[in-house]
């Protein structure tokens, strides 16, 4: 993994008793998410926030990062989920925090990882949220050994997908699959659609985010 991790502490000072990481997408890094942690900080004033850069030089724009190159879409995800979980379960052992204090909150490419580590990992997160993402049966299917008798062991994880209707890299139709591939297997997702968004984050987008993790406490 690249180890550079741009970092906030919680905004009211002490310990953290969360640790939101923020995935970025494709051919961004870390600095393009690490703002929202102003108004997330708000919704959870003892998190921790972190947003690591992904760890491979981005093949279509030198100067950003990927976290798998994009013709491995999706299974490309499930490799680099291992990696990331590492890091986060580092991260938050530093803070004396266990995965169920982690939130993962990711943009495009980062929505992907942030719904492939919840879905790998053999210990459940705290919530996701994913920004016009998308999720496909290969992601689910590397899942497997999670899922008893149809039903995923940490679908009670909650889970906020926000998606623009314009969007023009990830298609919106995408919303709709990703949350029909997860209620399939037990879980309960929220989704909110953004009417003249295309592929970004917008305020309606952030407020329902706020909302969701003030629901988390």
């Amino acid at each position: 993994m690249s180890n550079n991790i741009y970092r906030q502490s919680p905004a009211a000072g002490g310990n953290a008793n969360k640790l939101v990481v923020f995935l970025h997408g494709y051919g961004a890094d870390g600095k393009d998410l690490i703002d929202l942690s102003n108004p997330f900080g708000m919704a959870l004033p003892n998190a921790s926030f972190i947003s690591p850069d992904a760890p491979h030089p981005c093949e279509m724009s030198p100067q950003g990062r990927q976290w798998f190159p994009i013709e491995e879409i999706p299974k490309g995800a499930i490799k680099a989920s291992l990696g990331l979980l590492d890091l986060i379960e580092n991260e938050a052992k530093k803070l004396y925090l266990t995965f169920k204090d982690v939130i993962l909150i990711g943009f495009s490419q980062g929505a992907m990882m942030s719904m492939q580590c919840l879905l790998i990992n053999d210990k459940p997160l705290g919530a996701i949220i994913g920004y016009s993402g998308a999720l496909r049966q290969e992601n689910i299917d590397a899942a497997n050994d999670q899922i008893l008798d149809g039903k995923h062991k940490f679908s009670d994880t909650p889970i906020l997908l926000v998606h623009g209707e314009r969007d023009e890299v990830v298609p919106f139709k995408s919303l709709e699959g990703s949350k029909t591939l997860l209620n399939k297997i037990g879980f309960n997702v929220q989704t909110l659609s953004r009417k003249n968004l295309a592929h970004g984050i917008d305020p309606d987008g952030i407020s329902k985010g706020m909302e969701f993790l003030k629901s988390l406490n």
